[in-house]
C-alpha cells in the first residue's frame, strides 16, 4: 500500500545510561520537524505489548493506539508457539508548529 504522506519508525534506541533524561524526547520532536518538511502528516510505529515503558512514552508524546497484531511477535526464538501482540501506534502530525508540544 502507498501512503507518500506517511512515515513508519521501525527502531529507535536510547542507551541505558541516557534514558529518562529528554533524548528520546528531542529526537522525536526533531524528527517530527524534519518530517513536517518533507509534508509527512503521520507518523505509524509498531510496538510489543510488553514494552509498557515504550508505549508510555509514544503515548505522553501524542501517539494513539489504532489497531492490535494479535500474536505477531514470537516471545522466544527456541519455542516459537509462545508469541505476543504488537500495538500499532500513530500520530497525526499538524502542518504547522505547535509551541510546546513535541
Amino acid at each position: 500500500m502507498l501512503a507518500p504522506d506517511s512515515a513508519d519508525i521501525l527502531n529507535i534506541g536510547i542507551d541505558p545510561d541516557f534514558k529518562r533524561q529528554g533524548y528520546g524526547r528531542a529526537l522525536l520532536k526533531h524528527l517530527i520537524k524534519e518530517l513536517r518538511k518533507r509534508n509527512i502528516r503521520e507518523i505509524l510505529l509498531e510496538v510489543r505489548t510488553a514494552n509498557k515503558s515504550a508505549i508510555q512514552f509514544y503515548k505522553k508524546q501524542g501517539f494513539k493506539v489504532i489497531s492490535v497484531r494479535k500474536n505477531y511477535y514470537t516471545k522466544n526464538l527456541k519455542n516459537q508457539s509462545k508469541r505476543e501482540d504488537g500495538i500499532i501506534m500513530g500520530l497525526k502530525i499538524p502542518s504547522t508548529e505547535i509551541k510546546n508540544d513535541l
